[in-house]
């Protein structure tokens, strides 16, 4: 059962960042529709207006997808299983690069800009796919699952770890982890693991608050 949950978070925080992505996808050819600018809101008189719910579907899409790829990497971690989220960077510069090569070349001269902007897009997500997908191949088709990581996915997954570990130690009061450490440190001393000296100097680190 436990695994059965874990599966379906998985599949849905995947769902859901791809739906993000193609959002964020669609919404920028409708933006670049009307010249590559709008603006919605506001006192002032609007020259490009959004068009549709671009406005409010963009920002959306931005932190559902970040919200959801960090769910995701954090349910891989707990039942350990291997990702790919080293696709989801190169996924969503790729192919905001593509929409401004698209529209460069079919815009003519006067919109040479996107295409510069389409190189760098390609490169900031190529550079990382081309660093990604090596490792995808050994993990998914060799089955070597202990492979090191791509340097951008260890941090993700590092990131998103001290994101929890801080996250539990808010949840932990001062006093109970003092509580916690007591009560080893007594078990310790009761056990023969630790002598009346030793036993009173590590109950005087604990008390002042020094853990090391």
């Amino acid at each position: 059962m436990k695994i059965a949950r874990g599966s379906i978070g998985i599949f849905l925080a995947v769902g859901i960042v791809s739906a993000s992505l193609t959002v964020l996808f669609l919404c920028m050819r409708s933006v670049m529709d009307i010249g590559g600018s709008c603006a919605s809101g506001g006192a002032f008189e609007v020259a490009h207006p959004c068009p549709g719910h671009v406005a409010a579907l963009m920002p959306a899409a931005i932190w559902g997808g970040l919200i959801f790829t960090g769910l995701y990497v954090f349910l891989a971690m707990h039942y350990g299983v291997p990702t790919i989220v080293s696709l989801a960077w190169p996924a969503l510069f790729v192919s905001l690069g593509y929409n401004f090569f698209d529209y460069g070349v079919r815009g003519g001269a006067g919109h040479s800009g996107f295409i510069v902007a389409g190189a760098v897009f390609v490169l900031m997500g190529g550079v990382p796919l081309v660093w990604a997908l090596p490792h995808l191949w050994r993990v998914y088709a060799r089955g070597l699952q202990d492979d090191p990581k791509p340097w951008h996915v260890a941090a993700t997954g590092a990131a998103v770890g001290n994101a929890v570990d801080l996250l539990n130690r808010l949840g932990k009061s001062p006093g109970e982890d003092m509580t916690d450490s007591l009560a080893k440190l007594d078990q310790l001393h009761k056990s023969g693991a630790l002598d009346d000296l030793e036993y009173a100097k590590a109950k005087d680190r604990v008390i002042s608050g020094d853990q090391t």
